[in-house]
């Protein structure tokens, strides 16, 4: 995929809509590069700790590829690469993580997206220098990275990489190449379904991610944010910024996968369910706040159709057929387990 770009900082005014447009002018492979490594390293620490099995019992294995050498490819992808035993794929390309760094720039751009940066405080002395704004882009590029490829480890616990070899005779599950295909009404039904049952999964695993990356007062570690409110608000406009990407490099063109708003709004709405499960207390502050801020990012940054409150309860309710299709399927059968 070609890709051509503007500069990171320049927003283009529409009617209604900035557009935000993610652009390379000034920054370097070269400076990513190693939050590659540390990303994967991450990975792969939790996939060792993890127990996973099989619907009937078997040991499951998951290998995780975050690439450094294909900075010209665009891809994310998950497989299943043998039944028995069960060994699963998934795999972003060098030229993904790259184009996720560039759009978590922005955070570091001239454009006023957060007004409470300056209340932040840094609390290792060591990166001082590099600045607030500095520090939230890096966390929002790992945000963003991790966000993937939950997806596509979603994809895998959700029994759908099995399903889609085991019914539908699909070889993987990939976030661009599939949109390529020609599928009957029926197959983009489900499979439209299973992207956003992965976006909501994907959703609730990164809060969890997110939240044990913020320390015990759950203000952050390396940096510290004002309040909870504010934690939120950075988390989302991290979150909306993947999908302004995904915007761009998709034209929302494609049939397969959610549109980028939609997709916003269900992994932002995920928070729902793990506020719910472990820090009820918190629920409505934090999901209520987000979703205002979900509204907000998008108009700033130019998330089409993300701004309108309208359309985002319209997007709400048309997602009520993902459990139709849960059901349908019989996908819980192919479940995997995590212990």
């Amino acid at each position: 995929m070609v890709v051509s770009f503007l500069h990171t900082e320049k927003v283009v005014n529409m009617p209604k809509n900035p557009i935000l447009y993610i652009g390379g002018p000034g920054y370097s492979y070269e400076n990513f590069a190693p939050m590659i490594d540390q990303v994967s390293d991450h990975f792969d620490e939790i996939l060792k700790l993890l127990k996973i099995n099989s619907p009937d019992g078997k040991q499951v294995q998951i290998k995780l590829f975050v690439e450094v050498a294909t900075p010209e490819t665009i891809r994310a992808y998950a497989v299943r690469v043998s039944k028995n035993p069960n060994v699963y794929e998934i795999r972003m390309t060098a030229g993904l993580s790259y184009h996720l760094w560039l759009a978590s720039r922005a955070l570091a751009s001239d454009v006023q997206y957060l007004n409470w940066i300056n209340k932040i405080k840094i609390l290792d002395p060591k990166q001082k220098k590099r600045g607030r704004k500095e520090l939230l882009a890096d966390y929002a590029y790992y945000l963003a990275s991790y966000l993937i490829l939950l997806h596509e480890i979603s994809h895998v616990v959700l029994g759908h990489c099995d399903y889609v070899q085991d019914e539908m005779g699909f070889s993987a599950l990939d976030e661009f190449e599939d949109e390529k295909k020609v599928l009957t009404d029926k197959e983009i039904r489900i499979r439209r379904a299973f992207e956003a049952e992965a976006d909501r999964q994907a959703g609730e695993f990164l809060t969890g991610f997110f939240e044990s990356s913020l320390g015990d007062r759950g203000l952050g570690t390396h940096i510290q944010f004002p309040s909870r409110k504010h934690v939120y608000e950075f988390y989302t406009y991290g979150v909306t910024l993947v999908f302004v990407l995904l915007q761009q490099l998709t034209q929302r063109k494609g049939a397969i996968h959610p549109k980028p708003n939609e997709r916003q709004y269900i992994v932002v709405s995920a928070l729902s369910k793990y506020f719910e499960k472990y820090k009820p207390e918190q629920l409505r502050l934090i999901h209520d706040h987000a979703v205002l801020t979900m509204i907000k990012a998008a108009k700033k940054t130019g998330l089409i159709e993300g701004s309108d409150p309208i359309k985002v309860m319209q997007n709400a309710i048309s997602l009520a057929f993902v459990d139709d299709v849960v059901k349908e399927t019989n996908i819980r059968e192919y479940q995997l387990i995590l212990s």
